[in-house]
């Protein structure tokens, strides 16, 4: 019989496919402390240090999960530093572990419950590694968390105003018909994730509707091409560049059969013009 009231942990990481036993470490430190804890991984394969594309997988995740569901999040250029390592309850009833780097800011701000700066090592895997936090604090945390220890036993009230702000700014511009967005996403297809929300063909807040065809100008690094916004891949010939509704709701460039993100030269993070 199914148990659905079974305990989950979700990891996402940047160790990608080489740092995979320091994944099935932290797993060994959860497991170790409470071995009915199901483990999945969200994903290893973030780009290093992209606290952006982290930001976007969690985003667009976590509230397909059930609740009660604990996401430990291992993207962390600051480790070993003074910045502040958090566990935080949203009213969506999940957990979140990671450091305070922009992360929690870009995704949670308006759902969080409850947060606390982690400081009580009585919970933490000993000796403490300057360089493993995930496995070290974070893990435990998590899996005593799911063993009944309530949140406030692991250290103090957290200000939220406190929060680290986004490394990039996230709001889009709209002027007329030419929209300022940027990437926050590239999928393993070279298919580049913007950060303009579509509801119904419509950009979301603005009087802006995207008609099946219209054509798109797009400006990146200084260079323009051009594109249709369209509702499939096989509306346009091979290779050539269309705007779609990918599935998390954002407007996406892609290449028919091509890789976008190589043939228009962006990465995570870039600026970019459309013009309809």
């Amino acid at each position: 019989m199914a148990d659905f009231n079974q305990k989950l942990i979700c990891i996402l990481t940047d160790f990608g496919l080489k740092g995979q036993h320091y994944v099935a470490s932290m797993k060994a430190v959860i497991l170790k402390i409470n071995f009915n804890i199901r483990i999945i991984d969200l994903s290893n394969q973030v780009t290093p240090y992209s606290v952006i594309e982290a930001s976007y997988i969690l985003k667009n995740t976590y509230k397909l999960f059930p609740k009660g569901t604990v996401f430990i999040i291992v993207v962390d250029p600051g480790v070993g530093s003074s910045r502040e390592i958090l566990a935080l309850k949203t009213y969506s009833d999940h957990y979140f572990i990671g450091p305070n780097n922009g992360i929690f800011s870009i995704n949670l701000t308006d759902d969080i419950k409850e947060c606390i700066e982690i400081q009580n090592d009585t919970f933490f895997n000993k000796p403490i590694s300057k360089t493993f936090h995930g496995r070290d604090i974070m893990a435990p945390i998590g899996a005593h968390l799911l063993s009944g220890i309530p949140l406030n036993k692991f250290g103090s009230n957290f200000n939220l105003n406190n929060l680290k702000e986004s490394p990039i700014n996230y709001d889009i511009e709209i002027k007329k018909k030419t929209i300022r967005c940027l990437i926050q996403y590239i999928d393993s297809f070279g298919n580049g994730t913007t950060n303009i929300p579509i509801v119904n063909n419509k950009i979301q807040n603005s009087k802006l509707i995207l008609s099946e065809g219209i054509k798109i100008r797009i400006t990146i690094k200084g260079n323009t091409y051009e594109g249709v916004f369209t509702s499939y891949f096989q509306k346009v010939q091979l290779k050539s560049i269309l705007f779609i509704v990918g599935s998390t709701g954002f407007l996406e460039i892609s290449v028919n059969q091509g890789n976008a993100s190589k043939k228009l030269g962006f990465i995570v993070g870039d600026a970019v013009t459309l013009e309809l």
